[in-house]
């Protein structure tokens, strides 16, 4: 009999043990969320910003005004074959117009190969570039994760955020470690 009588009991203490576990993990869980240090970054003001970017930008966009010129120069030599071809269509025989006219199509299609391979070359001397930048960048963040202890950090060019606090934004520190880093490293044109 005192079995059945302190099986209720029992139920009820370890209910209320059970209870108090979960009200205090719940209490714990919440302390810790709410002490979780953040910080923003972003990348994409880190990138325009930063010493390293600027030179990376001037740098992609000499190689694409090379390009447009090489493109240019090529399509000047191609209006002035249809030119001659167009000037001399009266004068010249079958076999001479017929052979401008081969040229004209091989001077295109040239064209068209160097832009398409000089095209695809951009992209990937780009994203060479960024993604080198990219890592350098992460490097100093980690440093910055590990000095401060931060839980989390947004990269406010691909996060989403509407709002954050302005004491959050880490993106001039790390602009400025990374300018000096790099500056103490190779340039760009190292590639």
């Amino acid at each position: 009999m005192k079995r059945k009588a302190a099986c209720p009991v029992l139920k009820v203490g370890c209910s209320l043990f059970l209870v108090l576990i979960f009200t205090a993990l719940l209490a714990a869980t919440a302390n810790a969320q709410s002490a979780q240090k953040v910080a923003i970054i972003d990348s994409q003001k880190a990138f325009d910003r930063s010493v390293q970017g600027q030179k990376i930008i001037a740098l992609l966009q000499d190689k694409e005004n090379e390009i447009k010129a090489s493109l240019k120069q090529r399509q000047e030599e191609i209006n002035s074959l249809k030119d001659k071809f167009a000037s001399q269509k009266l004068t010249l025989n079958e076999e001479a117009l017929r052979q401008l006219q081969l040229e004209i199509d091989k001077k295109e299609a040239e064209k068209k190969k160097y832009e398409q391979d000089s095209s695809v070359e951009f992209d990937q001397f780009k994203a060479k570039l960024i993604k080198k930048m990219r890592d350098e960048m992460l490097a100093i963040v980690d440093e910055l994760v590990k000095e401060r202890g931060y839980d989390l950090v947004f990269d406010l060019s691909s996060s989403g955020l509407i709002y954050f606090q302005a004491a959050l934004d880490i993106t001039d520190e790390v602009i400025k470690k990374y300018d000096e880093a790099s500056s103490r490293k190779q340039s760009p044109e190292s590639f």
